[in-house]
């Protein structure tokens, strides 16, 4: 099967990344209380409500399920412009959901790219909705829990740096059916040594958004 997702690094430009990681029933870290970042959704591709509630929750699970919790910021709600017009800050990723993009550079298996600079602190990711579409379709599964999986993916990259793809969990580079079937019954998470890694480096950047603020 062709990869899910390519991933590289970036300076200055986007370029394709990806996986997932950790089985939902593998020993977890405990914690008192979640680390929390907010997402702008910047819907461009016209997913439908319903569809793209599905996909918060389950990208929202995963992601608190290794001490994250997650703030999604509806950017088509006039409340919410002044937010969604500003800069995106290090505890507040972006996410862009499109049709496609170039098609030269990515097939449909691809699902998503995400930006990751030298700081290890990216904070775009933008997701192909029509390949998700015509990948649960091909799969026979849920397309809005397949758009989680893929936002989760997506922000693993974002939050555990360039080299983040791992043998397990959501953070494969390749996902088979039996793979796909696993994310969407809540199997497929990050990974024991990760979530440590993905929580700190989340309460990093509120630490470093707070101290701009001081």
């Amino acid at each position: 099967m062709r990869g899910i997702f390519k991933q590289s690094i970036v300076v200055g430009f986007l370029i394709p990344l990806s996986s997932w990681a950790a089985d939902r029933h593998s020993p977890n870290v405990a914690v008192t209380q979640n680390a929390k970042i907010s997402v702008m959704v910047l819907n461009i591709a016209a997913v439908p409500a319903h569809t793209l509630s599905e996909a918060e929750k389950q990208a929202g699970e995963i992601l608190g399920n290794a001490g994250v919790d997650v703030e999604w910021i509806d950017c088509q709600l006039p409340i919410n412009t002044a937010i969604c017009t500003g800069t995106a800050e290090a505890d507040r990723l972006t996410l862009t959901i499109v049709s496609e993009d170039n098609r030269r550079i990515y097939g449909e298996d691809v699902l998503g790219r995400s930006v990751v600079g030298n700081s290890n602190k990216g904070v775009y990711a933008r997701v192909f909705y029509s390949h998700i579409q015509a990948k649960a379709e091909r799969e026979r599964v849920n397309s809005g829990a397949l758009l989680g999986l893929a936002v989760a993916h997506e922000f693993g990259h974002l939050l555990l740096g360039p080299n983040a793809h791992s043998p397990q969990g959501i953070m494969r580079a390749n996902w088979s059916h039996r793979d796909i079937e696993r994310g969407i019954q809540g199997q497929l998470q990050f990974t024991s040594q990760q979530v440590p890694i993905l929580r700190a480096g989340v309460e990093a950047r509120i630490q470093d958004r707070a101290a701009l603020q001081n």
